[in-house]
């Protein structure tokens, strides 16, 4: 009988040794080299006991798109880490100070070969746990758990045993989180509520729930994280989701997204403001928004150099722009330009500051390219991976229509007045000032020389008075929150001569910025008056004796150095296949430019003077101009 046992042990045993896993498991488990025990662990744990078999399936799920996962924090004390981290940007000596706080090289540890059978078998019993005992976890599919709420890690943050640390933290909502009614929109808003709020840094690493907790520093990336550990460890299914850089903004932004019972994810900002109410997220232009994964996408691949990086791992990503508003759901580009290093992948870009930003890629045949969910309101341009183009740039506009920017020749005759779109309507800043003589030097007597009863022209206005007026003091006075925006200011004789003297005003400037009230007397278009408040500012001159003031001409503020200044030298250039081409240069009379232009181009004007490229733009069929 004891003999019969010992074999019947040794056949379970070796059973248990020959184990068959599938080949993704199998492959996993060979990339774990000698942490393949800890991993073989927690599948055999789950394998025993039929009533474990959707935990083996979540062990699957873990290991099987675990490669590539990492960890990269520095092996020191974190409140060491976080105090360099706080002053790193100013630090002037930053290898004194990381000698001093003894920080080597950042540690990097694979999870395959490195994560515990302790550590994920607590993830999943915890996981699980919160899964099946909060009331709305009955409408979270098995798939949508292993994706929102089943997963280890976030990013590339330290390993901690997090869960037990958020479940401690928020154990005085237990009962109310368990309260049958209760959904999951109102919980996540119960703990989004409770969650710190950040102060803006982008020096410090990626940080776990507790470094977060007690940092409460980073940017968007980092309040989206905390909310995401917050919310998955209380069993609330909560995403991160991006894009990777806004259409108008040169920077990209992150926030959350939770899944309500129906399915269907709301978006909000985590530490900030709750789902339904407005945050970025929504309210600015982006052409594409993406949610970060746990588990590998194969969205291109990534042994392929030819392959241009959207996001730190764009296999671990999925395009969910659908869920957003004005987005096309097929944008079909018909490929003009061959690639002269095939990749079999064609690319969406836009473009900032004259550089092209990839937000899209899809595979494309020989003739045409198809982009899903593609953002309205913006400036495409179909490239291939080296920023060559595929095919002519393309303006999406609201409705969703197509235009095709292909040049002609240019034969069409423009004035220009600025080599870019004034983001802000600076000009109306002077509408309601005053001029004001006077001849006694704090303005008591002040007499109205003129009052600009309308918004002004960007370019230089002129204003004769009606009758002379003799003072010795002059000067602008701004209306309310204007912060006496003015860029140039001229006062002139009977005789057109123009009057000098000594500028007085208003001390200081805005934020320090060094744009004093001297700048609208300094004879230079590029610099104008920023006074300190937004009310009350004024600048003038001293003419130390009597002037008759005959005329005055001033110039608003423009935006920096945008506008057309007389005597200086401009080009004009068109996008063709081969690049940017140059339609020839032209001196500004007055404050005015002009240049025969193609249709259907994109152009830019670039002030030769200073050397500043304006912003591109191109001309619709209705004669409109399009600024980007």
């Amino acid at each position: 009988m004891k003999t019969r046992l010992a074999y019947l042990v040794i056949a379970v045993l070796l059973t248990g040794c020959n184990r068959s896993y599938s080949p993704e498991i199998e492959d996993v488990l060979r990339q774990a080299g000698d942490n393949r025990s800890q991993l073989e662990k927690v599948l055999e744990r789950y394998s025993r006991d039929p009533a474990d078999s959707l935990k083996f399936r979540a062990a699957e799920f873990l290991i099987v798109n675990m490669p590539g996962k990492y960890s990269e924090y520095y092996d020191a004390p974190w409140n060491d880490v976080a105090t360099v981290c706080l002053r790193w940007t100013s630090s002037s000596n930053k290898k004194l100070v990381l000698d001093t706080y003894k920080l080597c090289e950042p540690v990097m540890r694979e999870d395959v070969k490195y994560i515990t059978a302790e550590y994920l078998i607590n993830n999943i019993e915890l996981s699980f746990k919160v899964w099946q005992e909060r009331p709305w976890g009955k409408h979270i599919p098995f798939d949508v758990f292993c994706e929102d709420i089943l997963p280890y890690r976030i990013s590339i943050e330290q390993l901690e045993n997090w869960r037990e640390k958020a479940l401690a933290s928020f154990a005085d909502l237990d009962t109310e989180l368990n309260n049958p009614t209760m959904t999951a929109i109102e919980a996540c808003c119960k703990i989004n509520d409770l969650l710190p709020r950040f102060r803006m840094d982008k020096d410090f690493p990626a940080m776990n729930f507790s470094q977060l907790m007690s940092s409460t520093r980073g940017t968007c990336s980092e309040m989206s994280s905390l909310t995401v550990f917050s919310m998955r460890a209380l069993g609330i299914p909560v995403t991160s989701e991006f894009t990777p850089r806004w259409a108008d903004i040169a920077s990209g932004h992150s926030w959350n997204a939770v899944r309500d019972s129906a399915g269907n994810y709301i978006s909000f900002m985590g530490a900030d403001s709750n789902p339904y109410k407005s945050h970025q997220g929504v309210t600015l232009l982006k052409s594409k928004v993406y949610r970060k994964t746990f588990a590998i996408q194969h969205n291109i691949p990534s042994e392929n150099e030819n392959i241009p990086f959207i996001s730190e791992n764009d296999n671990r990503i999925k395009d969910v722009s659908a869920n957003y508003n004005d987005c096309t759901d097929t944008v079909r580009v018909r490929l003009k330009y061959p690639s002269k290093t095939p990749s079999g992948y064609v690319y969406l870009a836009f473009e900032q500051a004259h550089q092209l930003y990839i937000v899209a890629w899809t595979a494309g045949n020989d003739s045409i390219a198809e982009f899903s969910s593609t953002g309205r309101g913006i400036l495409y341009f179909p490239v291939y991976y080296d920023n060559t183009p595929a095919s002519d740039p393309f303006w999406l506009d609201k409705t969703g229509k197509t235009i095709i920017l292909s040049p002609d020749s240019p034969d069409t005759l423009m004035t220009f007045t600025s080599i870019a779109l004034y983001d802000k309507n600076y000009t109306a800043r002077m509408h309601h000032g005053v001029f004001e003589g006077a001849n006694k030097p704090d303005f008591s007597d002040a007499k109205i020389l003129y009052a600009i009863d309308a918004v002004p022209k960007v370019s230089y206005n002129e204003a004769e008075l009606k009758s002379p007026m003799n003072c010795r003091y002059v000067r602008y006075k701004s209306p309310p929150n204007s912060y006496c925006n003015v860029a140039e200011i001229e006062f002139y004789g009977l005789k057109e001569e123009k009057l000098n003297g000594t500028n007085i005003g208003s001390s200081g400037s805005w934020s320090n910025s060094g744009m004093s009230c001297d700048k609208a007397f300094d004879n230079d278009v590029t610099t104008y008056y920023d006074a300190v408040e937004a009310d009350g500012g004024w600048t003038g001159l001293d003419f130390h004796e009597r002037k008759q003031i005959h005329k005055i001409r001033y110039l608003p503020r423009n935006y920096e150095s945008d506008n057309i200044c007389e005597g200086y030298h401009y080009e004009l250039f068109y996008r063709t296949e081969d690049g940017w081409t140059s339609t020839g240069k032209q001196v500004a009379v007055g404050n005015t430019v002009q240049f025969h232009v193609p249709s259907r181009a994109l152009m830019y004007l670039h002030n030769v003077t200073l050397n500043k490229k304006g912003k591109i733009f191109f001309i619709d069929t209705d004669n409109k101009i399009h600024w980007r």
